[in-house]
Parts: C-alpha cells; structure tokens; sequence
C-alpha cells in the first residue's frame, strides 16, 4: 500500500508540473524582438519576483542564466523536502546531475582555455554540494580543477586526461562522470515503490548515453580500447556485443550497424548528425529522443515515481532552453537559429 506521504509527493508534482511553460510559450518567447522583450515576456508567474529584480539597464543573458538556474534549482530542492523515504534518497542521488554538469562546465573550459565564471553554472547552495566550484573555477589549469575532487566520488576523473588530450576532446572526462553518476543511482532503486518502472527509466538513459558516447567516440575516431573503458553498466537493452558491433563498424556504415540493435528506430533521428559529423548535434538529438521517452512514461506510470523523474527533467530542459533563447536574443540570432537547440 502506498503512503500518504508518497501520495502527496507524486500529488505535488501534478501541482507543481502546472508552473511550467506550454510550447506555445516557447514559441512566444523566440519571437521576441530583443533580449528586453524577452525579458519583460517572462516577467510572470514563476519567474516575476527573481527576473523582476534586475535592473533593465544591465541585464544580460549570463545574468538571466543566474536567475534561471536559481528558480530550477528551487523546484528541484523543493521536491526532494517532501519527498519520503527511500525515495528521498534516490532522488537526491537522481538529481546529481546538477552537480555532475557544473563540473563538466568547468573541465570543458578549462581543457579548451576558455573564460568561466560562477554565472555560467547552475547555481547550487553549499547544503547541496560539498564541492567547491568556486575553487574549480579559480584554478589555473585542468589538472588542478581535478585535483580538488580528490575527496568526492569523481577524483578518478583524473585518469582519463591523458585519453581526452590523445582524443582532443573532453568525452573520456565526461563519460567517467556519467558512469559515476549512473553507478550511484543505480545503487538506490532497490526498495523503491515503483523499482520496475524506475529500473527501466534508468536503463534507457543508461543506453541513450552510452549510445552518444561510443557514437561520439567514432566520430572522433578513438581507438576501439579506449571506448570500451567509458562504457556505462550495467547496459539495459543494449547487449555487450550490440556495443562492440559499434566499436567495430566504419564511421560510414554506423547507421547500418545501429539498425541491429533494439535502438535502430533512433537512426531515422541521428543520421544527419552523423553525416555531417557533429558531435554537438548528436547529443542534442539524444537528448530529445530521451526527454519524450521521459514524457510517455510520465502519462503510463501518471500516479507514480515515472510522472516525478519527468518533471525533474521537464524544469531543467525549461531552464536550458529559457537560458538558450537569452543568448540567442542577446546575439541577435534568428528564431529559425534558436529553434535548433531547443
């Protein structure tokens, strides 16, 4: 029998999933003419009091961001208060994410020498995460941004900068952080009321990432040994050789081998992208597949832990895209522009 207070957990985020933006909103929003009218566009309902508080004169897209990433924060702080246990406990592992992409926020700028600040990450309260992004951000070079992960659960981090200068890319760091990521998730699913339907939801991100990196990987042309260490388990649907099969393939016939496995559906989404190369845009695309899968389980499993992990989902694609379009209206970019990485 389930508990009141898992009740009033699922209940609240019916209530709650009522304050995000419709797509018609999205699309009101990337018509406006400048970075001031999107501005004054979003100043209601969740976002009024935070985005009405800056000052018009001065406001900028790294600002908004700021905003953004507060009030997404806040929701998703929210949840895990009234949320009971166990399940608090695998939503706060769930939600990690946040910390995992500071992180890669920082690691990527510093790898490629570029400028970062505490504006452009998420920005999270020190009850939340022990790690001291501040300090990541202040360090002069990669090694010593790792360095001071030593004492989390990601300081083996660090033995994968080698590969990602062999590679020219930050993927090996990134793939190590989500298989940290995943492998403590994974840890508190057992126990939970919905564990079936949690097991599978885990499973298929597990798959959509470890399809993105292998995929990303061959783009990169990465030696066959190297990707098979950044590999996510345990695997869901995808077997061991349905991953070696890929490790195997020509970059031209990727598409080809992807149709053997139980994700040759998602080739008709990716195979654009693969063409033409673009790392960028295969994640973006698995991404998308990835969120309407969250969505459809969202209205089967509509009274359970499958309609909460969506809505976590749901206010981080709205800060993102709402960050997006601010940088989109900042640079003066078409709305055909913005529309790509939404």
């Amino acid at each position: 029998m389930r508990s009141a207070a898992y009740i009033y957990l699922i209940t609240r985020a019916h209530g709650l999933s009522t304050h995000l933006l419709s797509a018609d909103d999205f699309r009101s929003l990337m018509r406006s003419r400048d970075l001031d009218a999107f501005v004054e566009a979003i100043s209601r309902g969740d976002y009024a009091e935070k985005v009405g508080l800056l000052p018009r004169e001065k406001v900028s897209a790294k600002e908004l961001n700021r905003v953004f990433s507060e009030i997404y924060v806040d929701r998703l702080l929210y949840l895990l208060k009234v949320a009971p246990q166990p399940i608090n406990k695998f939503l706060d592992a769930y939600t990690r994410k946040v910390e995992v992409e500071n992180i890669k926020r920082i690691l990527i700028s510093k790898f490629y020498g570029l400028t970062i600040t505490q504006e452009d990450l998420i920005t999270l309260p020190r009850t939340y995460s022990v790690i001291n992004f501040q300090a990541m951000l202040e360090a002069e070079s990669i090694e010593d941004a790792i360095s001071l992960l030593v004492y989390t659960k990601y300081k083996g981090v660090g033995n994968y900068i080698s590969i990602a200068r062999e590679s020219d890319s930050t993927i090996p760091l990134e793939a190590y952080l989500d298989k940290v990521y995943f492998q403590n998730v994974s840890k508190y699913i057992e126990g939970l009321p919905d564990k079936g339907i949690v097991r599978n939801i885990i499973g298929f991100e597990v798959d959509i990432r470890n399809l993105y990196f292998v995929l990303a990987y061959k783009l990169l042309e990465t030696p066959s040994n190297l990707i098979e260490k950044s590999i996510i388990r345990p695997l869901y649907r995808l077997t061991d050789e349905h991953i070696s099969s890929i490790i195997r393939a020509r970059k031209d016939v990727l598409v080809d081998t992807l149709g053997s496995t139980p994700y040759g559906w998602v080739s008709n989404f990716i195979s654009d992208a693969l063409e033409r190369g673009s790392i960028e845009d295969l994640e973006h695309k698995l991404n998308v597949i990835l969120y309407n899968f969250l969505k459809s389980m969202s209205t089967r499993n509509a009274l359970g832990l499958g309609y909460v992990l969506w809505y976590l989902n749901a206010i981080y694609y709205e800060y993102r895209n709402l960050t997006a379009i601010a940088f989109a209206k900042e640079l003066n970019l078409a709305e055909e522009e913005v529309s790509l990485v939404l």
